[in-house]
């Protein structure tokens, strides 16, 4: 009975915000059904062809990553590796680099900055090899791309009895893009 109850309350408690979703309207709430599905632009090259690469075999056959970062780079258990990529133009040039973060396993669904163990910037020139532009091996930073002009670094600032997942507050250190690299522009 017991279990039964839980049920239905778990049911009650997933269907009374899909009941309350709607749109305001003078005659009262109109409901408008489900969102369209926006399909997300792939990054592209000069050419205008897609850009992809396997982030992890990048990672593993650069001699510049250390082998500690490498050493992570296994699949977790639900069988994702715990690399997080975006291709974003963050040179300006028209051609979209592969920004990465390696994290932790232990990951979730929340991304925690006590989870970052690394991130790095790749180009990715056309029929060429993808060349690193950046990288910081420090734990705990997340490199965030600032399209078109550069990056952000962003780090939590923990004080006595922050848990990893909950900085008090946070420090950004921001990086241009100066033609043949980053450099620090600022906090």
């Amino acid at each position: 009975m017991r279990k039964a109850r839980r049920a239905l309350g778990c049911a009650v408690l997933v269907a009374v915000p899909v009941l309350l979703a709607g749109c305001a309207a003078p005659s009262g709430v109109r409901v408008e059904g489900k969102a369209a599905e926006v399909e997300r632009p792939l990054p592209t090259t000069v050419a205008g062809q897609p850009v992809t690469v396997d982030v992890v075999a990048l990672l593993r056959g650069d001699p510049k990553v250390n082998e500690k970062i490498k050493y992570m780079l296994s699949p977790c258990e639900s069988g994702r590796y715990p690399v997080d990529s975006r291709y974003v133009d963050v040179t300006g040039d028209g051609i979209s680099e592969v920004v990465l973060n390696v994290q932790e396993c232990r990951l979730t669904a929340y991304t925690g900055y006590g989870y970052n163990r690394s991130g790095y910037v790749y180009a990715l020139p056309p029929g060429q090899p993808p060349v690193q532009l950046f990288a910081t091996e420090e734990s705990g930073v997340v490199v965030q791309p600032d399209p078109g002009s550069g990056l952000v670094l962003v780090r939590g600032r923990y004080r006595a009895g922050d848990r990893s997942c909950c900085p008090s507050g946070e420090e950004t250190t921001v990086y241009s893009w100066t033609g043949t690299s980053f450099v620090k522009a600022g906090r």
